[in-house]
């Protein structure tokens, strides 16, 4: 009885024997090294007697270390170059020329897991199009599929949006190429040279108090505050809402007063701070805060509140609603 989870995989296997008819022959020897037991007649055949497919045991993937054998091409390589071509028959364009995450997920986790379903993802446009595409990060598929690059490794990190106290839309200047764009300061950046000399990898990287960075903003597809209820458990259990977990009470149960011993060279947040940042305002400190509440100190995305807060002033009761970007001027006379 026909079973369409397995035909067509079964497919897969087929078209790739018709394609490259002695490519499990002509590598046997480097298979067999490795403890892969390949029927030389091909994959199909392989299939069919009861062993299974890594389509990794030839094409090299960094996600499997020692995997791939060296003269075919990486995983990633072979099939992204493979579909930069082909046509999308929703839309008539081919997956290279598409710029939005659909292209993507005809073969990435899509409608059910959404693999871009993090606060990036969810971010909208003012007429409620999607302002950030998977190609927004990584460039269109012919630059993913670059035999310049290198799979699982040549990633945008934070800084390639987070930097200069700006938030980008892009990580990449060129989607064409998949060029990211350059780094103007570090405060926001992953750690160089992570995992290894030449990469910079968010999911690797670590920040305050020794932490992964992904322990206070999320996996790197789901960064917080995600759609799917599921990925937003963590930051809603360490802080009472979902988002960055930025909450100094999280972590620590007497908070410390800082100006710039936070996360990202971050101040304290909450009542404390509002009584006693004055000082080191006027001491000449404010020239930092240009990096989270912009260049005028008017606000900025990286001001956000994250829920919503009241505090007590010297001017009275002030109430800022979840979202809104602090200014110095929300208390501060502009003159």
């Amino acid at each position: 009885m026909s079973d369409p989870e397995k035909d067509y995989k079964y497919n897969i296997l087929r078209l790739h024997d018709q394609k490259h008819p002695t490519a499990v022959a002509e590598h046997n020897s480097s298979l067999s090294a490795k403890g892969w037991n390949y029927k030389a007649e091909g994959l199909e055949a392989t299939a069919n007697s009861g062993t299974p497919i890594l389509c990794a045991s030839c094409h090299k993937s960094n996600a499997l270390p020692g995997t791939g054998v060296d003269d075919i091409k990486p995983l990633t390589q072979a099939l992204h170059s493979k579909h930069t071509d082909v046509t999308d028959p929703d839309t008539g364009l081919t997956l290279n020329n598409s710029t939005n995450r659909n292209a993507c997920y005809t073969c990435h986790p899509g409608a059910t897991t959404q693999c871009l379903r993090g606060a990036m993802g969810n971010a909208k446009n003012p007429d409620g199009t999607s302002k950030m595409q998977c190609q927004s990060c990584h460039g269109v598929m012919s630059a993913v599929g670059s035999s310049s690059r290198e799979g699982w490794f040549d990633e945008p990190n934070c800084q390639s949006c987070h930097q200069n106290g700006e938030r980008y839309t892009e990580a990449v200047t060129d989607m064409l190429t998949g060029t990211l764009r350059a780094s103007l300061d570090n405060r926001f950046a992953t750690n160089p040279d992570t995992p290894m000399t030449g990469k910079s990898l968010y999911r690797y990287s670590t920040g305050h108090g020794n932490m992964q960075c992904s322990a206070c903003h999320g996996s790197t597809h789901a960064i917080y505050p995600s759609a799917k209820a599921e990925d937003n458990i963590q930051s809603i259990q360490a802080q009472g809402h979902a988002g960055t977990i930025g909450e100094c009470t999280a972590c620590h149960t007497t908070v410390p007063f800082t100006s710039n011993k936070g996360p990202h060279g971050m101040h304290t947040v909450g009542q404390a701070w509002v009584d006693g940042h004055g000082d080191i305002a006027e001491d000449g400190g404010a020239s930092s805060c240009t990096a989270c509440h912009g260049s005028d100190y008017k606000g900025a995305p990286l001001s956000k509140t994250m829920s919503a807060r009241t505090f007590t002033t010297e001017w009275g009761t002030k109430t800022f609603a979840a979202g809104h970007m602090v200014s110095c001027f929300d208390c501060h006379k502009s003159d």
